[in-house]
């Protein structure tokens, strides 16, 4: 039994589940919409509807809180394909489980930011504005997460 990984097959499972569940819901959106959305032209910069990006954020924003939760749980041992692995971390299942605990909290918090930002956002607003919404929080929790397990 030591040689299958069960907690990293349930969590590969849990994460192919919630994107398969994602993209049927994404799927099923768009067909409901008919067939004009799919007819409307494209602005020039690439653009399409603001509102369908931020809801595609908002969307990616929950899928982030979701994966961080089994992070916070310490439900993840160390492993090569989820969590927060640096070599420190790596090293150690003390420090392993410590610096993805944190990870999970500052990403969860920087993805409720992100969600709740993006939607009192304005409609008006900028691409470029929003983008920087998504990214600044989630950027912000990385460097975060990389001071404290430096002080490990």
């Amino acid at each position: 039994m030591d040689l299958i990984p069960v907690p990293e097959i349930v969590a590969a499972f849990v994460v192919a589940v919630v994107a398969v569940g994602i993209r049927f819901a994404w799927r099923t959106g768009r067909a409901r919409l008919g067939r004009r959305a799919e007819t409307a032209p494209r602005q020039a910069t690439g653009g399409g509807d603001p509102e369908r990006l931020r809801a595609r954020l908002v969307a990616s924003c929950v899928l982030m809180v979701m994966i961080s939760i089994p992070l916070i749980l310490h439900l993840v041992p160390p492993n090569g394909m989820y969590g927060f692995r640096t070599g420190t971390t790596r090293s150690s299942p003390a420090i392993w489980y410590q610096a993805n605990a944190f990870m999970g909290w500052v990403l969860s918090i920087a993805a409720v930011a992100s969600a709740t930002l993006l939607m009192v956002l304005p409609a008006r607003a900028k691409r470029w504005m929003v983008w920087t919404l998504f990214y600044g929080p989630l950027f912000g929790a990385i460097v975060l997460s990389f001071v404290y397990e430096s002080r490990l």
